[in-house]
């Protein structure tokens, strides 16, 4: 196998395996760590892929973002464990910036009804989940915009901009090593930016497997800016290494 396609096998088992391991990849492919590690800095150059420590990550580009609705049925258990373990986080009498997204959203249906905090968000999904519990989950005003099944503009962010937090739960289209948290929507970045600003403690990123090495074109922030990552254990073992690597406190679930 000739260089070229060699590099191109690899490709394509990133795409296959969205991480892979220099071991892996050298045992498959029949070439030494060395060659190996030469065609994935060449391909890091190239920005097919991100280098983790001991592989790579596939880079992909999210240019439009999709719909609510399908993003709901997407990695739905892997999801259901990160919100709920997010939930775990606030604590009693806390308010909390809660983000746009279907794992932010569920965040609420894993609240102790009893538990008295208040939730600040712009997620019209998450009100779903808010009956019954003795949280204030409080709404911000804005244009509503059907794919994000959340609320932006001016308003939004003036009425995010009259709180104060101890905590931000921010779920992501993308994370990446690189390029921090991006979203396809400069109005949902917009007030997750004035959250973040408005944040007092922890910033906590939600991100299931799917969306680790996703950049879209909307930068929020970058991860120097975030605490912890809430991830799936579909998350390669390589990633989560070079998360903490960037100072990050990664939790499994």
């Amino acid at each position: 196998m000739i260089p070229a396609e060699r590099r191109a096998r690899i490709v394509d088992l990133v795409k296959e395996r969205r991480a892979v391991r220099v071991s892996a990849l050298s045992e498959d492919l029949g070439v030494s760590g060395m060659t190996i590690r030469r065609d994935l800095e060449r391909l890091e150059a190239e920005g097919v892929l991100v280098r983790t420590h001991g592989g790579a990550v596939l880079k992909r580009r999210m240019s439009e973002e999709t719909f609510y609705v399908e993003r709901e049925a997407a990695s739905a258990e892997e999801k259901r464990r990160i919100a709920a373990a997010a939930a775990g986080l606030i604590e009693p009498g806390e308010t909390v910036f809660l983000s746009s997204g279907t794992t932010a959203a569920q965040v609420i249906s894993h609240l102790d009804p009893s538990l008295e905090a208040r939730i600040v968000t712009h997620n019209v999904g998450a009100l779903q989940f808010a009956h019954g519990l003795r949280a204030e989950v409080v709404l911000v005003g804005g244009l509503y915009r059907p794919r994000s099944n959340a609320l932006s503009g001016p308003l939004a962010i003036e009425h995010v901009s009259r709180f104060h937090a101890g905590k931000m739960l921010i779920g992501v289209d993308g994370f990446d090593l690189e390029e921090g948290l991006t979203t396809p929507t400069m109005g949902m970045a917009g007030v997750e930016r004035v959250m973040l600003a408005q944040t007092r403690g922890e910033v906590v990123a939600l991100a299931d497997a799917s969306k680790i090495g996703v950049v879209a074109d909307v930068v929020i922030c970058g991860l120097e800016q975030v605490d912890t990552a809430l991830v799936d254990d579909g998350v390669d073992e390589g990633i989560r290494d070079e998360i903490t690597r960037h100072g990050l406190r990664c939790v499994v679930v």
